[in-house]
């Protein structure tokens, strides 16, 4: 790594922000273009994983060294420790270059290039391989390129992380959309009705007046169990992971033991959101008393 490269990068960005603010997206475009050429060649740190050209996301193999990760939050070292058992030692980089992908990545699909987003999200998930933001940004990369098979694929590797009720709303509404584009309305149908019970959208509420026109039939009340019965006719997972849920929860034990409060709250919070739990809403509730009495608000 060559740290004096990436002295001013960080102030860049914040450069590239202000200039994406602006409305200017070509400019912005061209600045953050040059940002990451200058942090790859700074780079030369094995990464967290190896993203194939179909979309799937493997540990990288047969490298020497520690492996270096970009975070978000801390839990996320946790989940890739469980999820991709790492054969070596991971490391934080102080660079958030992670973000800086995904955010190049959104910034390419809203300007149409949907092959260069497709390449930023890759790129964002090499650093991060658990980052479900960049999972569906690069699902939504194959869909504009109209490539089914693999928003299918990398929609079932986002499943894993999807964690709260919003995240598992999108997860069913991706789901229908890929079975709306393979001429099965029916399920279409049952993954936005499903959707909606986690996180009620108009965007699903569209689709599912879509549905109802394009097969000339009024959408039948929502059956849950019938439903959940197609999803596992079909593969499709009728909830979220449990496993990542408590990996989630043990981080959040870990963090009140060392006392950061603050990051505990960030689980816990997550936890309650999918859960409902009230044993977590009283969690949550003393993690608000302690941040206060520390004065860490």
């Amino acid at each position: 790594m060559n740290i004096n490269k990436l002295k001013d990068v960080k102030e860049e960005f914040k450069g590239y922000k202000e200039i994406l603010d602006s409305g200017d997206f070509e400019k912005a475009y061209d600045m953050l273009d040059k940002i990451l050429k200058k942090v790859e060649d700074s780079l030369d740190e094995r990464r967290a994983a190896y993203v194939n050209s179909d979309g799937t996301v493997n540990l990288t193999k047969d490298e020497k060294g520690d492996i270096y990760m970009s975070l978000n939050h801390i839990m996320e070292y946790y989940l890739y420790e469980v999820y991709f058992e790492p054969d070596a030692d991971v490391k934080t980089l102080d660079i958030p270059i992670g973000e800086y992908y995904r955010t190049f990545g959104e910034l390419c699909q809203n300007m149409g290039k949907y092959k260069a987003a497709k390449d930023a999200y890759m790129k964002a998930l090499s650093w991060n391989p658990v980052d479900l933001d960049s999972y569906l940004g690069l699902a939504e990369s194959y869909k504009y390129q109209n490539m089914m098979n693999r928003y299918l694929e990398v929609t079932r590797q986002a499943y894993r992380y999807c964690c709260t009720r919003a995240t598992m709303a999108r997860y069913y509404r991706n789901m229908a959309f890929y079975y709306l584009s393979n001429y099965k309305p029916e399920i279409a149908r049952d993954a936005y009705q499903y959707a909606n019970v986690y996180y009620h959208t108009d965007n699903a509420d569209s689709e599912l007046k879509y549905i109802e026109s394009a097969i000339n039939e009024k959408t039948p009340d929502i059956d849950i169990r019938r439903i959940q019965k197609v999803f596992t006719e079909e593969g499709i997972e009728p909830g979220p992971d449990s496993k990542t849920i408590g990996i989630i929860y043990r981080v959040g034990e870990l963090m009140m033991e060392d006392r950061e409060y603050k990051l505990a709250r960030d689980c816990f919070s997550i936890c309650y959101d999918i859960t409902r739990e009230a044993g977590l809403e009283k969690i949550l509730d003393e993690l608000e008393k302690a941040i206060k009495d520390n004065g860490n608000e």
